[in-house]
């Protein structure tokens, strides 16, 4: 289960671009994961709490957005959404290698525990 390591490193990169102020608790990180980045969302978010322990990202709340795959069929001059991960048009069944989105694995926001609940 490598998304563990992915988890880990999220964290570590907000922990990063946060450690120079006090921004207050982290409530949640907004992620996008495509559907060819290798990367299982489900796995992702099972790995959350135990790449969060001890962190200040403890008890924070990761939402993923999928993103499917989606490729250039020269066949039908279109761009098509892929039902799985082969890289063939689903409507004229053309192989494709032009691959237009499904690899990403964004950090897309974090958002921050409004201060009167910090304080608590």
């Amino acid at each position: 289960m490598h998304e563990l390591s992915v988890a880990i490193s999220i964290v570590q990169s907000i922990t990063d671009a946060t450690a120079a102020e006090d921004h207050g608790q982290i409530a949640a990180v907004n992620v996008r994961v495509g559907a060819m980045s290798g990367v299982i969302p489900e796995a992702l978010q099972f790995a959350w709490t135990p790449a969060t322990r001890d962190t200040p990202l403890q008890g924070s709340e990761l939402r993923v957005e999928f993103i499917p795959a989606a490729i250039y069929c020269e066949n039908c001059s279109d761009t098509v959404e892929l039902p799985g991960q082969r890289l063939v048009c689903p409507v004229c069944q053309t192989r494709s290698p032009r691959l237009v989105r499904g690899r990403e694995l964004d950090i897309l926001s974090v958002e921050l525990q409004p201060e009167s609940q910090h304080a608590s």
